[in-house]
């Protein structure tokens, strides 16, 4: 595959794991692991195709919320996905004035 072809995917992987963030946090936020589990999951392998130092340490990040939302671990399952999100380099809209 091409870089070119890599960046194009992996602005998109980014994009899609940012509306899937936000779906995960509603259902931990709501108390649904299982739910928050599987997405944690998948963001996780999204942020991981994107290469970066700080999507590859979001993706770790994710992962772990997913697994303690598996074990039933619901406050520190929030812990961890609230370090991710504010990770992210994405995450933020600066707007100028």
């Amino acid at each position: 595959m091409s870089r070119a072809t890599e960046q194009l995917l992996g602005s998109y992987y980014c994009r899609l794991a940012l509306l899937l963030c936000q779906h995960a946090r509603e259902h931990l936020y709501s108390g649904n692991c299982e739910e928050a589990s599987k997405l944690c999951k998948l963001i996780s392998t999204l942020c991981l195709k994107n290469g970066y130092p700080q999507c590859l340490e979001e993706s770790k990040l994710c992962l772990q919320a997913s697994k303690h939302c598996k074990a039933g671990k619901l406050e520190e399952a929030k812990s961890v996905c609230e370090i991710a999100r504010k990770l992210c380099p994405k995450s933020f809209n600066i707007y100028g004035g």
